[in-house]
This record gives C-alpha cells, sequence and structure tokens, in this order.
C-alpha cells in the first residue's frame, strides 16, 4: 500500500514538473562583461598583448592563459608582455576577467603565428681561414655542420652592428699557441674598437655571448667585469703528451662545507661522467671528461678566485665573494679540484644595464681537436658547447 501511494506522488509531481515548465519563464544566466580589442605585437621572442577593459564595475583584474595554460595573473591592467615565448609552435593567447564577487569573464584569444627559433652566430678571429688556430677551424667546421641555416658565420671584416632579433647568441672561440695573457694581447682583428664596440652594444642590448679558451679575456673588453676580477690562469704552450684523462667537476667545493652542485644545469644535461674512483683518474667524486690520453695543449684561459683579495666581509668563501662580486654563477673547476681556488666555467648574468647573459669556458681540457688521434670525449666537448649555445638562444628574449 505505502509502494503503491509513492508511485501517485511522484507521478502527480512529474505532471506538476511538466505543466510547470511551460509556465514559468527562466532567465539567461548574466554574463560578466569581457575585454575587447584584444590584439599582439611581437618583438623577437616577446609577445605584447594589448586590449580594453569593459566598462563594469568591481574589476579585480586579469588572467592571462597560453594555450589553455595559466601564465600570468594581473591587477586591473590593460596591457602584458610575456618574455621568451616558445618558437616553433602556434600560440593562442587568452584574456579573462577576474571579477571581486568571484566571477571570471568569458575569454578573448588572439592567435600569434609560430615564431621561429632564435638563430646564433659565431665571430671567427681572423679574416681569413688561414690564419685560424686548427682547434678555431675545428670548432668553425662544427658549428656550420651543426647549425646549418640557422647559424651564421661572421668575420672581424663582415660583423654588422649585431641586433639580437637576427641573432640571440654569439660564440667567439679563440685558442692559440704563444698567444700571450691579457685581452690586449688577443688578435688585433678582433679587439678593434669598432668590433668592441659593436659587441659590447649587442651584449647590452641583450644578445648573449659564449667565450670560451683565450676569448674568455673578452668578458672585461665588452665591459661585463673589472680587468681585475679577469681569468688570469693561463697558458698558451705547445703541450705535451699525457696518459690521463682531463675532465671537469661541476661540483665546486665537493670535499667542503657548503658545496656548490651544478651538474643539472643545462650546460652539463647529457654529458658522459666519469665515474668516483674510476681506474685511471681514480677521482673520490664523479666528473664530465672533455679529453682523453694524447699529445694536448695545457691552455688555461680561468679564475684563480683566491688571487683577488677578498676577506670574510665579501662572502662566505670565495666562490661566493667572486658571485656576488661579479653577479656571476661558478660553474665547474678543474676535474681534480674539490676546493674553491678557481672557476674554469662560469656563467655572468645579466644585470640592469647589460641585459645580455654570457657563458665563458676557459679549461685547458675543453680542446676542440686534439693534436695527436682523436680525442676519445670529443662528443662530450661538442656536448657541452652545443648545451651553452643551445642554452644561451633559449634564455634569450629574440
Amino acid at each position: 500500500m505505502k509502494k503503491h501511494i509513492y508511485s501517485i506522488l511522484v507521478a502527480a509531481f512529474a505532471a506538476f514538473a511538466l505543466g510547470s515548465c511551460s509556465d514559468v519563464d527562466i532567465p539567461a544566466a548574466v554574463q560578466s562583461a569581457k575585454v575587447s580589442n584584444l590584439a599582439a605585437t611581437v618583438d623577437g621572442r616577446a609577445i605584447t598583448l594589448n586590449w580594453t577593459l569593459p566598462s563594469a564595475e568591481g574589476i579585480k583584474g586579469v588572467n592571462i592563459y597560453r594555450n589553455n595554460d595559466l601564465i600570468a595573473e594581473l591587477g586591473a591592467v590593460a596591457t602584458y608582455t610575456a618574455k621568451k615565448q616558445p618558437s616553433n609552435q602556434d600560440l593562442l593567447y587568452t584574456v579573462k576577467i577576474v571579477y571581486e564577487n568571484g566571477n571570471i569573464s568569458e575569454g578573448e584569444t588572439f592567435k600569434v603565428d609560430a615564431l621561429p627559433g632564435s638563430k646564433v652566430a659565431m665571430l671567427l678571429p681572423s679574416n681569413n681561414d688561414s690564419e685560424l688556430d686548427d682547434d678555431e677551424l675545428a670548432a668553425k667546421n662544427w658549428f656550420v655542420q651543426t647549425y646549418g641555416d640557422n647559424g651564421k658565420v661572421f668575420t672581424p671584416a663582415n660583423l654588422p652592428t649585431l641586433n639580437p632579433n637576427d641573432y640571440a647568441t654569439l660564440w667567439i672561440q679563440i685558442d692559440r699557441v704563444g698567444l700571450e695573457m691579457g685581452p690586449g694581447k688577443l688578435p688585433a682583428d678582433i679587439i678593434a674598437s669598432g668590433i668592441i664596440s659593436n659587441l659590447t652594444t649587442y651584449l647590452k642590448a641583450g644578445g648573449n655571448v659564449f667565450l670560451t679558451k683565450h676569448a674568455t679575456q673578452l668578458v672585461s673588453s665588452l665591459g661585463r667585469i673589472a680587468e681585475q676580477y679577469g681569468p688570469h690562469l693561463f697558458g698558451s704552450g705547445e703541450g705535451g703528451e699525457g696518459t690521463d684523462i682531463w675532465t671537469t667537476n661541476a661540483v665546486i667545493g665537493s670535499n667542503c662545507d657548503p658545496k656548490y652542485d651544478h651538474r643539472s644545469h643545462a650546460a652539463f644535461a647529457g654529458l658522459e661522467v666519469l665515474p668516483a674512483n674510476d681506474p685511471v683518474d681514480r677521482y673520490d667524486h664523479e666528473s664530465f671528461p672533455l679529453e682523453g690520453p694524447g699529445f694536448r695543449e695545457d691552455h688555461n684561459c680561468m679564475w684563480d678566485l683566491n688571487s683577488y683579495g677578498f676577506t670574510p666581509a665579501d662572502g662566505l668563501n670565495v666562490v661566493d665573494a667572486f658571485e656576488k662580486k661579479t653577479s656571476s654563477v661558478v660553474l665547474a673547476t678543474w676535474g681534480h679540484v674539490t676546493d674553491y681556488c678557481c672557476g674554469g666555467i662560469i656563467e655572468f648574468l645579466p644585470t640592469n644595464d647589460i641585459k645580455g647573459r654570457m657563458i665563458c669556458i676557459g679549461l685547458s681540457s675543453y680542446e676542440f681537436k686534439q693534436n695527436s688521434g682523436t680525442n676519445q670525449y670529443q662528443q662530450n666537448t661538442e656536448k657541452l658547447t652545443k648545451n651553452c649555445i643551445d642554452y644561451l638562444a633559449a634564455e634569450s628574449e629574440f
């Protein structure tokens, strides 16, 4: 009996509901006002969005989405610049208004066609290939083969005023037997006033620079650091035979406290590792091998961090003091070094006045063409080089 009564009640309610739908006018949901006139301008890899806010009350802010991912939460503004945007894919930018009552408007979307990948360049230290050292020529040939149409080789004679919009990163490799120490002793073609002026303008505007071997001395010529903090661990001799493996240690102070572990930096991604206690070198820590046994040039051009007269007031140790003084990160040292004594790979960060980023490699173990036979770790040297160039290109805003 109860079941029968329940069924009657349900049927009666259903009939009432059906009847009510035909008699009651339900209003459409109220939509929160959205932005209008959304437009975008492209400058390299920087996208500037502009829009018009409605005159509605209670606007709290604006959310920006790229391909449906939230990338910025802003106040009640009408413009936004997204820097270092991805290349080689179409980008959809959507702007939504957030209201104080919690409502979020519908979005307005603007499509930006795929940005081209950042191009890179190499500047040779001489105008003719016949004047290049074997390591410089090998580096040039590798660069051309590796980057193809996405790379351009300049010489001092045809160097224009570099524009970061055209080439996000510039590599300079100088590695010469018999060269004397000092930025003023570098090849005359590359330290001519017009060349240094062009390079300085490029760096200040946000072009990133990669300096290897003796070229690391240009870091002061370009105004990034004072010459007194330059690389003064220097060698340019003929070299000799060796049976050990030359490596680099990316854990600065690996037997100290604190340690500065940079093995996860993009520069070292995918490099072959020489494990701790390897039977040849027997280091008690892992390192990255760059040059195997054979005839090798002993060409250091790196930083003696103990030589700059830092005191405890300058930092926790000489590494910390140098980084603070020069706005840099000491990424790696000689393979056998476990203290804070020296910097073989250093990244100089952008500053207020100099927008470009720099990486310098001054290690003797970084030799692009081993003098005798084939370097068994040539792949690591080339991988380290490409990692640095690609990292600098990716970090560029252009």
